[in-house]
């Protein structure tokens, strides 16, 4: 019987722990096996789940297929994923593989072509292997005895509710399905990038004449894909006594999900004709699905890969209409695909864009540690036991209406057992290490920057002008690859609300330029009248308010290749060259420099014309920086009938083209930040960086690609100290480097000019003190100490401090309130200072 009898800090607080797993442990389906590897399960992650109310098992059974042929007949076999690599590679798969290679090659099945590179076909995503040479049959009845035994042994073991869940994914992955591939093809969806591959959720069904649990007697002519399956689920629950289902690969969302078009967006034109459509099929399937599958069994999802506004964009998702629909689900969570692309500003952005709004009491994030599938172990292979996917998303958090800060309070493992069945014994203890340690300083308080995301607004611009919502996520993902400390959104719905209760001094908005007389606007305008600063990015349309404010005029629009001829707070290094496509640019380029006012700008040219790429202007209020935020990708091909696909957008070549996600990083300067990076000649993508509060302290997290590159960060107190790190200050700005991934407290800024200062937090030594820090290799240095709350009446400052601290030339602390919360400035500070408290 599991208790937690000392008062951790609330960030270690779960509601739900989520193991994920697939049948491979189970090497044979004997009740002792059975037993064994459930107890192992709970013993190995005890440590975790130990924080949480309640734990779910989530059994990778095969794909969902299961469900679909489920007769009834507890005796029956059924197939399960016992296999490397695709199983659906049989021959009439492989003849539409074939097709689809021939008419596109570059994009033919999923992950690309699956024939390039391997004439034999020898690879695991050409053909299949099993995973041993003997893998165990199981039948439905022994299916049901093992969700009955993860509940039983694991509340014995665990005094905590343990829920049992069942996946349904939509593709040709994981195991054999004759209902997909052979009984019933016409329910393949016919989208442009994964033809014939994917469930579509409109699909419907052929009769035939199979007795299936729900339909005994056949499946009638014209069934809906969601009453079918609803129908097959809610029986094939009630047997063997599931309690959720998840919908993988984000199905439900869309009617193509993983692609970066979709049937309004073809990858040349916009058709938002199509819009209205399309959101009512992919919101009949949901519900068709709950007419028939009880809400009393809750559905968990994986949602897209991408972000809001790229699916609505693309696909018109209508993720408002299902979230308020009532459909019981859970908010999608964050992408795997970063372990996959490393596009980590993708899975923020997306991730954040899914939970800027949502429909339960919390949001969900998952963490990929194996794949029981394709013979990878992220944590063991990509991620090289480093923890950055950790520590980047787990900064992640929400501002709400009553100025609070929500943190996912479910979490995921994908999955807990690797493609051989194994569950290597270190894999749970680093893992859970990590994890810990990243919640131990969770987010408690809202974060500098603000991604203010107009989640009711780009619902309805995406019926008109998809082009505009698809740009808009798309740039800020490419603008957070480029080390923008982006991870704490807020519904613009809530904005003001929540800027008020929060009290929030060093607010600075990020968001996309707002549509003329919108709602949006007029707040937008008010809080910078209010000295609220603020980052806008996209295009200024005709009739804005913030034309004047810039000092900008729309003159004939222009596409191409544009060359930049300043960027304020960085010289332009590498490709001076601006691509800006117009259909991933959300419009041409029109927005043109008046020269009425005084700003500082960045230009582009193409032949005599200009363009304004970056204005940053003072207002009477706060400062106001916007970037047009161009928009190209390394695969387009204008000759080509559909210039782009897919699924992500491609890195330019940066010895050619400049990154200009990296113009919203330069605007940081104009509010008293500072952030650089020096890459490597091995990783030409700089270093990310995410910026949280904890306790009045900054909590600054990154991650590195090469171990090598640079990160140089200023604050507007100064130089970041990272406790118990030496740091290297030069030109006023901390170096960082040498690091795969980290996360560092921050409750010292020095403000100098160039030095080598070491933060080391220190015992205590002394009965009622609460923490040390000494601060060393000072040369006249002002030092900005933010002070931890609660503690106020307790803080010594030492000059000279000499071990073990209880003597010296102590001087009176001054607390001063400033925009970053209740801090101590001590100026001339040579040699060593302790802060005590």
């Amino acid at each position: 019987m599991s208790h937690q009898p000392f008062p951790y800090p609330d960030g270690y607080h779960w509601r739900d722990i989520q193991l994920e797993m697939s049948l491979k442990p189970f090497v044979d389906n004997s009740t002792e096996t059975r037993e064994g590897v459930i107890r192992e399960i709970f013993i190995q992650w005890a440590a975790l789940t130990r924080h949480a109310e309640s734990i779910s098992i989530m059994l990778w059974i095969a794909e969902g297929s299961e469900i679909l042929e489920y007769s009834g007949k507890l005796e029956d076999e059924f197939e399960w994923a016992k296999y490397h690599g695709a199983p659906n590679r049989h021959r009439g798969f492989e003849m539409v593989e074939a097709d689809n290679a021939k008419k596109d090659p570059d994009h033919a099945g999923i992950g690309g072509n699956v024939f390039a590179g391997d004439p034999d076909r020898i690879g695991i995503h050409a053909r299949s292997y099993l995973y041993r040479e003997d893998p165990a049959t199981f039948t439905f009845e022994w299916l049901r005895g093992l969700v009955a035994d993860l509940k039983r042994i694991g509340r014995e073991m665990t005094g905590k509710p343990i829920y049992v869940g069942e996946t349904f994914d939509i593709g040709p992955e994981f195991a054999k399905s004759r209902f997909k591939f052979e009984w019933h093809r016409e329910i393949l969806g016919d989208g442009p990038v994964f033809k014939d591959e994917f469930i579509s959720c409109e699909a419907v069904l052929d009769a035939d004449d199979r007795a299936y649990a729900a339909f005994p007697k056949g499946i009638p002519q014209g069934t809906r894909i969601g009453t079918f399956l609803g129908k097959q689920a809610n029986q094939f629950f009630e047997d063997m006594g599931f309690d959720f289902l998840w919908f993988s690969n984000g199905f439900g969302f869309s009617l193509e999900p993983w692609a970066l078009v979709g049937e309004v967006f073809d990858g040349a034109e916009y058709h938002a004709d199509r819009h209205d459509g399309i959101q009512q099929r992919v919101l009949q399937f949901w519900k068709d699905l709950r007419e028939v599958f009880p809400k009393k069994y809750h559905i968990r999802t994986r949602g897209t890969n991408l972000a809001t506004g790229i699916d609505l964009g693309s696909d018109a998702s209508p993720l408002k209409h299902i979230f308020e629909g009532d459909f019981g689900l859970d908010a999608p969570v964050n992408s795997p695909w970063a372990a996959l692309d490393g596009d980590f500003g993708l899975e923020l952005s997306g991730w954040m864009s899914h939970v800027a709004r949502h429909p339960g009491d919390t949001f969900r994030f998952r963490f990929y540690i194996h794949d029981p599938w394709w013979l990878n172990s992220p944590w063991l292979d990509r991620y090289s036991r480093q923890p950055h996917d950790i520590f980047l998303p787990v900064s992640v958090s929400r501002l709400t209406a009553d100025g609070k800060v929500e943190i996912p309070r479910d979490l995921a493992l994908l999955t807990i057992d690797d493609s051989h069945g194994h569950m290597p014994l270190s894999v749970p203890n680093e893992v859970t290490a990590f994890i810990l340690k990243a919640r131990e300083k969770a987010p408690d308080a809202p974060a500098p920057f603000l991604w203010v995301y107009p989640f009711d607004d780009f619902h309805e611009i995406a019926k008109t002008r998809p082009d505009i919502t698809l740009h808009a996520d798309a740039y800020i993902g490419v603008a957070i690859n480029e080390g923008l400390p982006l991870n704490t959104v807020v519904d613009a719905k809530e904005l003001t609300a929540a800027l008020t209760a929060s009290g929030q001094q060093d607010a600075i908005l990020v968001t996309p330029v707002p549509q003329p007389g919108s709602k949006l606007e007029d707040d937008l305008i008010k809080l910078l009248s209010d000295g609220i600063d603020m980052q806008l990015y996209g295009p200024v349309l005709p009739g804005s308010a913030f034309l004047e404010l810039l000092d900008l005029e729309l003159s004939e629009p222009l596409e191409g290749d544009f060359v930049l001829q300043s960027s304020p707070m960085e010289p332009a290094e590498g490709g001076n060259i601006i691509r800006h496509t117009t259909f991933l640019s959300g419009g041409p380029w029109t927005e043109t420099l008046r020269g009425k006012a005084d700003v500082d700008a960045a230009e582009a040219t193409q032949g005599k014309a200009s363009r304004a790429a970056m204005v940053i202007a003072e207002t009477d209020g706060g400062v106001i920086a916007w970037t047009r935020a161009s928009l190209s990708t390394g695969e387009y091909n204008p000759d080509k009938p559909r210039p782009i696909k897919g699924p992500i957008l491609k890195p330019m070549d940066r010895a050619m083209f400049y990154p200009t996600g990296r113009l919203l990083r330069n605007c940081l300067g104009a509010f008293g930040w500072l952030i650089d990076s020096d890459e490597t000649l091995n990783e030409t993508r700089p270093p990310y960086l995410t910026v949280h509060r904890w306790k009045n302290a900054f909590i600054l997290s990154g991650h590195s690609r090469d171990e090598n590159a640079m990160l140089s960060v200023r604050h507007p107190l100064g130089a970041p100290l990272r406790m118990n790190q030496t740091t290297v200050i030069a030109e006023g700005l901390a170096e960082i480097t040498g690091e795969i991934a980290w996360t560092s407290e921050v409750r010292v800024f020095a403000d100098v000019e160039f030095g080598v200062i070491k933060c080391l937090e220190v015992p205590q030594l002394m009965h009622g003190v609460h923490r040390r820090m000494v601060i060393s290799g000072c040369e006249e240095a002002t030092l900005s100490f933010l002070v931890e709350p609660g503690h106020t009446d307790k803080i010594r400052i030492l000059l000279d401090p000499v071990f073990p601290y209880f003597v010296g030339e102590f001087i009176e602390p001054e607390i001063v309130s400033t925009p970053y919360g209740d801090a101590i400035t001590v100026s001339g500070v040579s040699g060593s200072i302790l802060f005590e408290w």
